[in-house]
């Protein structure tokens, strides 16, 4: 009898198992859950991770069957524009020829967005060999670069042409997931064809993220229990619009706030030596946590912020938003109006939104706050946690993942 074997699908991306990065442990996830349909390779980037390789400390694992191809790269300054780009050049040329090498007639291809030079390598790929291309957006390049301070506007001639090769890129794959309502309709505009967009959320961990007592959190021990505590955890860059948040809590000049923030990034220096110039008593950093410790960190609140700077629309939508929502708490979005979790944090009633321009709104809405109000923010809690139960499960969505592309494969 002739034996059938699953559909080949090849995962490319810089970033996965056993690293701790967003990109990392969603491409891990949705990995191990095609392998219920799919023969599943990854082609990625150096590992970093100094742990075991077999299960990491937070019990995230790799499917066995699983074969995964690691291409090694010198390891420049991120935070250097140019190395950046040369890494990410050279990055997505070995990935793009590591696949090139191993791609068969027939076999899917799912890329992630970093780094962003695969779209352009893998779209040119579709012009010499037959196989169906799906990308999923978490960063939408170059546009980004707009938000993120690296070019003024959108007339400078590099950008253009940037824009114009990057487009090109989306305009060959079969098929593009989105996080998000304004992200599908930034790629609309970018590949003139909306009906190969899918929207597919990020996903809540219900199961291991719940909300905790207060009185069980690091409030008590950082010696908070009679204040209102905010809290911003994540990434620290430029495109957070952190700043303005830090200036609104102090300006509120209300002394029943304080505002943790937990995370590291390329602007958490910049952030620590402004709030101690200007001797902000109410604000605190407090490092980087491991996703392991992600229970504790988004419980220590009364309410969380998800922020976002102006210019974001379509760009972004934060992935830490759905376990906030599995933890049980209220959201505090400041962002651009109408844009994803601007419109969800509103519809369905988890929280507060704000346009992150509006400075008087958003220092007022910190002066108002008191202690008071701690049933109401509690009572916000609970649809938050319903909603992440209801809708954000992370085998319902993962299933969408499996279903959208079992459809174009």
């Amino acid at each position: 009898m002739k034996k059938f074997s699953n559909p080949k699908i090849w995962l490319v991306t810089e970033l996965f198992y056993p690293e701790e990065d967003a990109t990392a442990y969603i491409f891990t996830k949705i990995a191990n859950y095609l392998t219920k349909e799919f023969d599943v390779g990854v082609i990625c980037g150096p590992s970093f991770y100094n742990g075991p390789h077999k299960e990491r400390p937070d019990g995230i694992f790799l499917h066995p069957n699983i074969t995964v191809y690691r291409k090694n790269i010198i390891n420049l300054d991120k935070n250097n524009f140019f190395k950046r780009t040369i890494r990410f050049l050279l990055l997505s040329f070995q990935l793009s020829f590591t696949l090139i090498k191993k791609l068969s007639k027939g076999d899917t291809v799912l890329i992630a967005t970093n780094p962003a030079p695969l779209i352009i390598f893998i779209g040119l790929l579709k012009h010499f060999k037959t196989f169906k291309f799906h990308i999923l957006v978490h960063d939408v390049f170059p546009e980004n670069t707009i938000a993120a301070g690296l070019f003024k506007n959108k007339t400078n001639v590099i950008y253009k042409l940037l824009k114009l090769v990057f487009d090109m890129g989306y305009r060959q794959a079969d098929h593009i997931i989105v996080l998000g309502k304004d992200m599908k309709e930034l790629i609309g505009s970018k590949t003139h064809n909306r009906k190969k967009i899918s929207i597919i959320p990020n996903w809540a961990d219900v199961q291991k993220i719940k909300p905790i007592s207060r009185s069980d959190t690091l409030i008590q021990k950082l010696g908070l229990t009679d204040k209102i505590v905010l809290q911003y955890a994540g990434n620290i860059g430029r495109v957070q619009g952190l700043k303005e948040v830090i200036d609104a809590v102090h300006l509120s000049q209300n002394t029943n706030l304080h505002l943790l923030i937990f995370g590291s990034g390329a602007y958490a220096s910049k952030l620590v030596q402004y709030v101690k110039k200007e001797n902000i008593q109410n604000v605190s950093f407090h490092g980087n946590y491991s996703r392991k410790e992600q229970l504790q960190i988004l419980n220590t609140c009364d309410i969380a912020i998800v922020s976002l700077s102006k210019g974001m629309y379509g760009l972004g939508v934060p992935s830490k938003t759905y376990n906030i929502l599995a933890a049980g708490k209220p959201i505090l979005f400041l962002g651009e109006p109408c844009s994803e979790i601007y419109d969800l944090v509103i519809n369905e009633e988890v929280g507060w939104s704000i346009d992150i321009s509006a400075k008087k709104e958003l220092i007022d809405f910190f002066t108002n706050l008191k202690l008071a109000d701690i049933d109401v923010l509690n009572a916000l809690g609970v649809n938050a946690r319903k909603l992440a139960e209801e809708k954000y499960p992370e085998s319902k969505i993962l299933n969408e993942f499996l279903k959208s592309i079992k459809s174009i494969s």
